[in-house]
C-alpha cells in the first residue's frame, strides 16, 4: 500500500512539474506586450453617407391626385453618398499582460478626406418643374479611445477592440427648380462607434509590425430643415448616417 501510495505521488510530483516547465517555457517564447506604445498607420477605406433626407408636403411641394412631389424627390435625395479614400492615424496606447492575455486601451487619431456630392437633374410633377440638386457630405477627422483585449503566441499579438469615437460632418444641400432656389448647410459634431480586429509581429527592439481591420459608424450626422423663398415653413428635412470600412497597416514602438 505504502509502495503504490509512493508510486502515485511520484508520478503526480512528475507531471506538475512538467506542466510547469512546460507553462514556463512556453511564456519564455511570448513576446513581452506589456506598456506603452505609439504608431503612425496608413491605409484605405469605403465610406459612405446614407441620407435619409425627405421633400416636405406643404404650401409648395404637393401630394394630391396629380402626383406626389416628395414620392418622386425622395428617392433621389437618398441615395448612398460612397467613396474610396486614402486614410492615415496617429496610434498610442498601453497594455498589460498575463501571460498569454493582453489587455488595455488605445487612442486613435485617424485623417481621412471623404468629401462627395451626389447631383441629381430632372422633373417633378408640379407644373412639370425641372430641378437640380446637389447634396455634399465632407468629413476630415476622427478620434477614438477603445478598450483592447488581445492573446499573445511567440511574437504575435490578435486584439480587437470596441469603443466610442468622434467626428466632426459638414452637410451642403443646393437645390433649384424653374421657380425657386434653396442653400443649406450645416456642421455638426458626432459621436460615434468604432471597433477593430487585427494582428501584429514584434520585431527587435519593440517595433512592430501590425495590420487591422476598422469598422466606424456615426449616427445622425446632419439634423436640420431647409427652407426655399417661398415662406416660413420647412421645405426639406435632413438625416443621414454614415459608416466607413478601413483596411490599415501600422509600424509601431513599444516603450
Amino acid at each position: 500500500m505504502r509502495s503504490s501510495t509512493a508510486i502515485l505521488t511520484a508520478i503526480f510530483t512528475a507531471a506538475i512539474s512538467s506542466t510547469s516547465f512546460t507553462a514556463v517555457a512556453f511564456a519564455d517564447e511570448t513576446a513581452n506586450w506589456q506598456g506603452m506604445y505609439g504608431g503612425f498607420a496608413l491605409g484605405g477605406a469605403y465610406s459612405a453617407a446614407m441620407p435619409d433626407s425627405r421633400a416636405l408636403v406643404n404650401d409648395y411641394f404637393v401630394d394630391d391626385n396629380t402626383g406626389s412631389d416628395p414620392g418622386q424627390l425622395n428617392p433621389l435625395l437618398n441615395q448612398d453618398i460612397e467613396d474610396l479614400d486614402v486614410t492615415a492615424a496617429a496610434l498610442f496606447g498601453y497594455d498589460f499582460q498575463s501571460g498569454n492575455i493582453v489587455y488595455g486601451f488605445e487612442g486613435d487619431f485617424g485623417l481621412m478626406s471623404f468629401s462627395e456630392t451626389e447631383a441629381i437633374n430632372g422633373i417633378y410633377n408640379t407644373n412639370a418643374n425641372a430641378f437640380s440638386s446637389e447634396l455634399k457630405v465632407e468629413s476630415d477627422f476622427s478620434f477614438s479611445l477603445r478598450p483592447k483585449i488581445g492573446y499573445a503566441v511567440d511574437n504575435y499579438l490578435f486584439h480587437a477592440s470596441f469603443g466610442p469615437s468622434i467626428s466632426r460632418f459638414k452637410t451642403t444641400h443646393k437645390f433649384r427648380d424653374n421657380a425657386e432656389s434653396l442653400s443649406f448647410s450645416d456642421t455638426k459634431t458626432v459621436l460615434g462607434l468604432s471597433s477593430s480586429i487585427g494582428a501584429g509581429y514584434q520585431l527587435d527592439d519593440g517595433w512592430v509590425l501590425r495590420g487591422d481591420y476598422l469598422f466606424s459608424y456615426y449616427p445622425g450626422i446632419v439634423d436640420g430643415s431647409g427652407y426655399l423663398n417661398t415662406g416660413s415653413n420647412p421645405d426639406f428635412d435632413y438625416d443621414a448616417d454614415f459608416m466607413s470600412h478601413n483596411i490599415r497597416f501600422a509600424l509601431i514602438k513599444r516603450f
